[in-house]
């Protein structure tokens, strides 16, 4: 069972910084969960990614700056949600592993700046490669045109894609845990490789019964064959979801169908935020160990 006690969110005071906080802020809400905002003050050399956690306006900023950067998007989180601020220094998807460990962040919520070509070493992909922690990615506001609400009494689109293998069934739970929490219309997309002798049907029969009972009546299962990398934010955009779950698996011979390239390029053509659940969980720390960061 999925249970949301800490959110991280990394910030870089960019125009869609406040956005981010504002939408970690409503999750924390919904769940109550305890935010965790964080900086890491760090500046690449030339030819570095131009992708998440950087902002060319950061550099040759002071520290006190920086800190009153920081202690406005604190001021931005509603009262009622429990808060705090930290800031590191040093290469930024170290620093912002080594905090969601020390926390023991159930999910980390991230911005995507820029490309996620290959040309760029974008700071999203190597925390897509390296993290063991759910990430919700959002996109800049001119390329995201839904947002989910997760506090909110509306009724929303959730898209789960999956493979229906063993290795994605966290994605599946998750999807699960979300609508039984909130006021959720949730779709499975069960994609098949071209080459696969299961029928459609025998597929549905298969997803159908891992829906619990009481979600039957707003679990919807759709069987589609073709490229993950297409047929997901495609699937996502005629069903106008607010939000793609979906499973990581780096670590499994699916690596083609379900792998790390696949997940840049859903988020490079999604409309919506992606939450990616890692195919294993990172666990929780027995001791939260806060040393070498810097508290506000």
């Amino acid at each position: 069972m999925f249970a949301l006690k800490t959110v991280l969110c990394p910030v870089d005071f960019s125009p869609a910084t406040p956005r981010q906080v504002d939408i970690a802020a409503d999750l924390c809400r919904a769940f109550g969960a305890k935010l965790v905002l964080h900086h890491n003050k760090h500046s690449f050399g030339t030819g570095a990614s131009i992708g998440w956690m950087w902002n060319a306006d950061h550099r040759g900023q002071s520290q006190s700056s920086l800190e009153a950067k920081l202690q406005e998007c604190l001021a931005r989180v509603p009262v009622g949600v429990q808060a705090e601020a930290h800031m590191t220094e040093g290469p930024v998807s170290r620093a912002v592993l080594a905090v969601s460990e020390a926390f023991g962040a159930d999910l980390i919520v991230l911005t995507a700046h820029g490309t996620l070509s290959d040309e760029h070493a974008s700071i999203t992909a190597q925390m897509l490669e390296r993290c063991s922690r759910d990430m919700l990615l959002l996109h800049e506001p001119r390329v995201e045109s839904r947002t989910p609400q997760f506090a909110s009494k509306q009724q929303q689109v959730i898209l789960v894609a999956t493979d229906a293998a063993p290795e994605s069934r966290l994605a599946m739970e998750l999807g699960f845990e979300l609508a039984r929490e909130l006021p959720i219309d949730l779709h499975l997309l069960h994609l098949l490789p071209k080459s696969r002798r299961e029928s459609d049907e025998d597929a549905r029969n298969q997803l159908q019964a891992l829906v619990p009972r009481e979600l039957a009546d707003r679990a919807h299962v759709h069987i589609e064959h073709g490229d993950p990398a297409q047929k997901i934010p495609t699937a996502a955009d005629e069903l106008s979801a607010s939000c793609i779950v979906m499973g990581e698996l780096t670590r499994t011979p699916l690596r083609r169908w379900f792998g790390g390239e696949t997940s840049r390029s859903v988020l490079q053509h999604a409309h919506c935020p992606v939450w990616y659940v890692p195919a294993t969980r990172a666990p929780l720390p027995q001791a939260k160990d806060f040393s070498g960061i810097g508290r506000l």
